[in-house]
């Protein structure tokens, strides 16, 4: 009779906690798509860092904008697949975090909050797939708001299956909370809450005692439930470090956060560090998000410029697709020549190489032949380092060199006067040597971490008056330094 009784309450417990999941569903894919995908994989390197996915939920019903259906999750996976990404565990993704060896190409897929779909639906389609993915948990909310939210009977069963990890999405700071006397809201990471009873916010240090309370909270409640310590901690609605809140208290936000997780993962920031050496360093990782209307298309589309790639480029100035970066209301062509004749352009401009690729670029060089300076009233630029900690940037009118670190002037020569300049920069660990015309040399050291100097290449040009020509970028070759690892 106990035993009977005792499996009855297994069954109860097992029908209230443990949803059945759904059959697989056959999706769409057409044989022009998938060959599609395949090329959206060409051409890129077969080991590199891995890029980080954001996913919500899966579900079949569901109007969210973040919910996309188990049929357009299978197709989403197999377009990875299609494009040769492979998928890593939280494991493997932090050990190469860590200076581990660089993988195949590959994707960390991640999914926030923790919902009842991924039990559901995704499951199947990922073990279909064979791949794996990583959840972020709003632990506070499992076993509650059914059917919505996993519950732990889920969750544990998913850790066994070998499928899943399971990191911090906060205990119960998923949400907004009034932060003033007029009844502003805000993200309570990042900011002091207002306590009616008190009739004011909160002091600094009960800001800090609340936020280490959740954050220790979802850790337990992981941890209680027979999974791993979870490494990795993602913000809620990426309203965290980097981002401009009421009362904002981002870099104790960012302290907090530190000193429980060494990997931040956001979805927006203001510097975006893709997985690298770089956002390592920083502790902090901007993540690609897929949407209930990304395409498989799309969603390759997003993350192929994000996938780290060597510093050797030969005729990058014809890669248009590669330029990103703020190019102020011009088009490319305004570099080569060919800019508007309108009164109404700007008179300045700026554009980024694969900004996204580059974020571990060191021992490289860069060389720029660079026409049409006129008679010293424009003038361009060749930039490295691009979007790091500090950026370096060799300015050439006519007759002058200037080299600026992170926007300061650091060194200034003057050169023959002369319409055409050819500037080479070569950037080391912590060094930039620039030599313009192959005799005038500006240099510059840094007294910045290695890990905050690495970067890609920048061009900019300008005009001092509306009516002047603008300087001409003839060839631009980027390539390793002699006996240089590509900084991967």
């Amino acid at each position: 009779m106990v035993a009977s009784g005792a499996a009855g309450i297994e069954r109860y417990l097992s029908r209230k906690y443990m949803t059945p999941q759904a059959p697989l569903t056959r999706s769409s894919m057409s044989i022009s798509d998938q060959i599609s995908w395949t090329r959206r994989g060409e051409n890129l390197p077969e080991y590199a860092p891995p890029v980080v996915l954001t996913f919500h939920d899966v579900n079949k019903k569901s109007t969210s904008p973040y919910a996309i259906t188990p049929g357009a999750f299978d197709a989403h996976l197999t377009a990875l697949e299609n494009a040769g990404y492979h998928t890593l565990t939280a494991k493997q993704f932090t050990t190469y975090m860590n200076g581990g060896p660089t993988p195949r190409r590959s994707v960390l897929l991640t999914f926030d909050d923790g919902t009842d779909g991924l039990w559901k639906y995704a499951d199947r389609i990922l073990a279909k797939h064979k791949m794996h993915g990583t959840i972020f948990l709003i632990t506070g909310s499992m076993d509650k708001h059914r059917p919505y939210y996993l519950t732990w009977r889920e969750i544990q069963r998913m850790h066994k299956s070998g499928r899943w990890d399971f990191q911090s999405h906060t205990r119960a700071m998923h949400s907004v909370k009034r932060v003033d006397v007029t009844g502003t809201t805000g993200a309570p990471l990042v900011n002091r809450l207002w306590q009616e009873d008190k009739g004011r916010r909160e002091t600094s240090a009960e800001y800090r005692a609340r936020v280490l309370h959740d954050l220790a909270g979802s850790v337990e409640d992981i941890v209680g439930h027979g999974m791993p310590t979870p490494t990795m901690f993602a913000v809620p609605f990426s309203d965290g470090p980097g981002q401009q809140d009421a009362d904002s208290q981002d870099s104790l936000a960012r302290h907090l956060l530190k000193e429980m997780f060494p990997l931040v993962m956001t979805d927006h920031s203001s510097v975006p560090l893709t997985a690298s050496r770089r956002s390592a360093t920083a502790g902090l990782v901007q993540r690609v998000e897929v949407y209930a209307a990304t395409t498989p298309a799309q969603m390759l589309d997003d993350v192929r410029p994000n996938v780290q790639v060597p510093a050797n480029a030969h005729r990058p100035l014809y890669e248009r697709e590669n330029w990103g970066g703020r190019q102020t209301r011009t088009s490319f062509d305004v570099f080569l020549g060919k800019a508007p004749k309108s009164a109404n352009i700007p008179r300045y401009a700026k554009a980024d190489y694969r900004p996204g690729s580059s974020v571990d670029w060191t021992d490289y060089s860069a060389t720029a032949l660079i026409g049409s300076l006129g008679n010293g009233t424009n003038q361009a630029a060749l930039g490295v380092r691009t979007n790091s900690k500090e950026p370096v940037t060799v300015v050439v009118t006519r007759n002058r060199a200037t080299l600026l670190a992170n926007g300061y002037k650091v060194a200034s020569q003057p050169l023959d006067a002369k319409s055409d300049h050819t500037v080479t920069v070569k950037v080391g660990r912590d060094t930039t040597t620039a030599y313009v015309d192959g005799q005038v040399k500006l240099t510059h050291q840094s007294n910045q971490p290695a890990g905050r100097l690495s970067g890609g290449v920048t061009i900019r040009s300008g005009i001092n008056k509306d009516g002047n020509r603008w300087p001409v970028f003839k060839s631009l070759d980027i390539s390793p330094l002699e006996g240089a690892s590509h900084g991967s």
